[in-house]
Parts: C-alpha cells; structure tokens; sequence
C-alpha cells in the first residue's frame, strides 16, 4: 500500500491509500477510528489498524462509488511529508554507500575509512518539509547547500534491544528523505546536527510504501536530478548496513517508536563530490526518486525571514 499524508480544501488534512490516480481517505471513510487521524496514529495501531486499512482497500477496488466510501481524484489533493511532524528528531546514517565513503575521501583528502558500524546523526522535526516545498538557500549561512537521496525506514511497532532477525516486525514502510547538507557548516566542527538540521533540510515523501509491497533492496535504485540532470544513481541493495542492521543497533538503550523515522544514507554523486563542485541555488529544482516509492520534488527557494 502507498500511505499519504494530503491536504484537501474542504476536508483538511487527512490520511489515505493511494491507488492509481485516486486517493481513499481513511480519515473521512472511517471517521470514528481514531488510528487514521494521523499518519503517527496509524503506525500506532499496529497490525490491527493495517487490518483495516486493507478491508477498507478491498471495499474500494470491489465497490467503487458504491463503496460508501471517500475516494478522491489525485488532482484534487496536495501531498503533505507522510509524518509531517515527528514525535522527535529524524534519526540519519551517515557513510553508508561504499561509493560515498570513496567519494567524500576523494573530496575531502582523507583515506577512504569503510566504518565498521553505523554512523548516526539526527535532524530536528523542524528541518522536514514535503513535497512541492521550498529547500531554503540561505546566504547568510551556506554557500555549500547540498543534496543527498535517501531511502527511510519508517518504524511501526517499537521496541528496544530488537535483533535484526526481528526488525522487519518493526517496519511500517520506507519512504524517501533528502538529507540536505550546508556542508561549510557540517564540516566546520565535528557535529553533523546544524550543518544538517536547518529549516527545510529533511523533505520527505512523497508516501510511505508498505514493506510488503516494496519488495528487495537490490530491486530498488535511489536517483537524484537537480534541473532534470542526473547527479545520483544507485541501488539500495549497495548499502553497508541495510535497515534490519540500523534499527538493531540503533536500538541497542534507544527506544524506537511508532512513526520513528531512520534515512538509511546516501551513495556517490553528491555536488561537493564533483569536479568542480556543484552547489544548490536559488531556482534550482531537486528530484529524488526510488523505485516503488515515486517522486519527491522540491524547489530552492530564498529564505522568508529577514535578519
């Protein structure tokens, strides 16, 4: 299933199934339910509320407009980040593409260091922004703003201490992140969070795919275009620590919840990777993509707020 996160003119913001060009808003079909508030409130309910997110679906494709249901043309929504506001900070891997890892040494002038467990940062729940939103280029504070295509695993059911052998037990789904980097600032000490965590630097989107229905790691290619150019290409099946590994060891005293959000890193092809280095600006449009998963476009705009 593709879960959304969509803004109608009448109805609000709701929660629903996509299925081709139409929408099933569960928030409006299932109005007493209180798991489809909320994407956070879904992955709260666990399998029974997927349960019925499924006999929902069935009723639908068997019923059509007889259904009873809410079904919406695509055109007539506005696709939100599926987990507009975390509960608390979007947790990242860093280094996690051996094409990365090469990449940034490459960039840098360091040897090549192939990190034997999993690199973690976060990103404040202020940084995430969805689809069609704007990636701010703020002079003020970067003259290096970058991208990084990513695929997310977001966590259904919590717990601590979970092997990998149980982690899949634990997954809502995936979704794709842009870990957008002011690298003059992540590079100016050895703490990634600012550099990483202004406004705007955590679009996700544009739905999170159901485990179930992604399929494969090695099925999956991570892309990035910057104007229509390609700058990022590569399968998901290439990382270094693949999602069972990232939630057990981030696991390992941290409790993951409901609607927890872990971007699984990034491979080669970053703009300070290149030669020369090619940064954002203002105007510049920035697609990732994912197969299974679609699009997540957002523009770079200039910033709003005045010094």
């Amino acid at each position: 299933m593709k879960l959304a996160t969509f803004r109608h003119s009448n109805l609000g913001e709701h929660i629903g199934v996509i299925a081709g060009s139409h929408i099933l808003d569960l928030t409006a079909s299932d109005p007493g339910n209180e798991s489809f508030a909320t994407m956070l409130s879904l992955a709260a309910g666990g399998g029974e509320a997927l349960a019925r997110v499924a006999d929902l679906v069935r009723m639908a494709d068997e019923q059509g407009a007889n259904s009873g249901l809410t079904i919406l043309p695509l055109g007539e929504v506005s696709l939100r980040a599926p987990i507009p506001r975390p509960t608390k900070n979007v947790y990242c891997v860093g280094l996690n593409f051996k094409s990365h890892v090469e990449q940034n040494a490459a960039a840098t002038g360091i040897a090549p260091d192939i990190p034997a467990t999993p690199l973690f940062f976060s990103k404040p729940v202020t940084a995430v922004i969805g689809p069609g939103e704007g990636i701010i280029a703020d002079d003020r504070l970067t003259q290096k703003l970058d991208y990084e295509v990513e695929l997310a695993v977001v966590i259904g059911t919590g717990g601590t201490w979970i092997t990998p052998e149980r982690a899949s037990e634990h997954i809502l789904g995936f979704t794709l992140i842009n870990d957008v980097s002011a690298r003059d600032l992540q590079w100016r000490t050895s703490q990634f969070l600012y550099g990483k965590g202004l406004d705007s630097y955590c679009p996700q989107g544009p739905v999170i795919v159901t485990s179930d229905e992604l399929g494969p790691l090695d099925t999956i290619t991570l892309e990035l275009f910057v104007n229509g150019e390609p700058r990022q290409s590569e399968s998901a099946g290439n990382m270094l620590f693949d999602p069972a590994v990232a939630i057990s060891e981030l696991s390992r005293g941290i409790t993951l919840e409901p609607g927890d959000l872990i971007s699984l890193g990034t491979p080669g092809g970053c703009g300070y990777q290149m030669l020369p280095p090619r940064f954002l600006q203002i105007g510049d449009v920035v697609e990732c993509r994912a197969t299974g998963i679609g699009q997540l476009i957002n523009p770079v705009v200039a910033p709003t707020v005045a010094a």
